[in-house]
């Protein structure tokens, strides 16, 4: 019998990777965290370190945690590329260009700010930012229903409608969404259990 080969991840490497990969994201990702976060997504998928179920899953949990959750969110893909090394480097990786680009963009401000000029395009990029956010929430809705979680789909949904209208607590719709788990699990699991059988394309024999 041969013997598989395991594959040995460098933590050095993969953390060099992450590093420049989070310094292009980090200064190329404008319009706020919707593209910030649309920008890790393909970043991930495209260098084959997760796939778009495993990466749905960190922006999960990401907003599980208190704070920024797109430095939790930054954290968690380092980490699973290439462990606790991998989380320093997309921390930096991150924050270091998008700080200097700040920073010139503040100072920028400041002196155009209040001219008449400068009005519409400052409009145009508020817009071009809700773009962003909108374009970012119908990817990951795609995800979540391309893994037939559609019931899980529309708890999520009903949530966040519920947190902009109703509740000013987002620990309390998280704690309703916890507790709706634990009792019914089977309403979460119930269309993952039979997935759809994928045809083998053979014709019948005549």
């Amino acid at each position: 019998m041969q013997r598989r080969r395991t594959q040995h991840r460098h933590p050095l490497s993969g953390a060099l990777a992450v590093l420049v990969v989070f310094a292009k994201i980090g200064s190329t990702a404008f319009g706020g965290g919707s593209a910030t976060i649309a920008a890790m997504r393909q970043a991930c998928i495209r260098h084959g370190w997760m796939n778009e179920q495993q990466f749905l899953d960190i922006v999960v949990l990401s907003r599980l945690t208190p704070g920024i959750s797109i430095l939790a969110q930054t954290l968690l893909v380092g980490r699973a590329v290439a462990g606790v090394p991998g989380m320093f480097a997309a921390l930096a990786g991150l924050l270091t260009p998008a700080l200097a680009i700040t920073l010139a963009l503040s100072k920028l401000y400041q002196l155009i700010n209040g001219l008449p000029s400068t009005v519409t395009p400052l409009h145009a990029i508020v817009a071009a930012s809700a773009g962003f956010a909108i374009a970012m929430t119908l990817q990951l809705l795609r995800d979540s229903f391309a893994g037939r979680r559609v019931v899980l789909t529309t708890v999520i949904v009903m949530a966040y409608t519920g947190l902009a209208f109703l509740v000013a607590n987002p620990l309390m719709v998280m704690g309703i969404a916890i507790v709706l788990a634990l009792l019914l699990p089977g309403l979460f699991n119930k269309l993952e259990k039979h997935p759809p059988e994928e045809s083998s394309g053979e014709r019948p024999e005549p």
